[in-house]
């Protein structure tokens, strides 16, 4: 899949009931995991299976840098650099 920047895409991830109006989602790669809150708009589910929105910010390479929205505590800024290889499986165009 291509992805470019400035992409809004979907990243498949795990979300559960967070404070308030928050979602705590939980993006795990094979090089990391990714966890933070983000709002309930911000998620979109489909059966089992949930999806966090992203816009990408930079493509290069066997790397895929998205910015999620919300705060997180494994990334810096909500910036979460991705491999591609996985990105091409677990990410799709919004």
């Amino acid at each position: 899949m291509t992805f470019k920047t400035g992409d809004i895409v979907r990243i498949k991830c795990e979300a559960q009931p967070g404070p308030l109006d928050d979602v705590a989602i939980t993006i795990s790669t094979d090089v990391g995991v990714v966890s933070g809150f983000v709002k309930k708009n911000a998620v979109e589910r489909r059966g089992d299976e949930a999806f966090v929105f992203g816009r990408v910010v930079k493509a290069d390479g066997d790397i895929v840098e998205i910015q999620l929205p919300g705060s997180f505590f494994t990334s810096a800024r909500g910036v979460a650099s991705l491999p591609r290889s996985w990105a091409n499986s677990n990410m799709e165009h919004a």
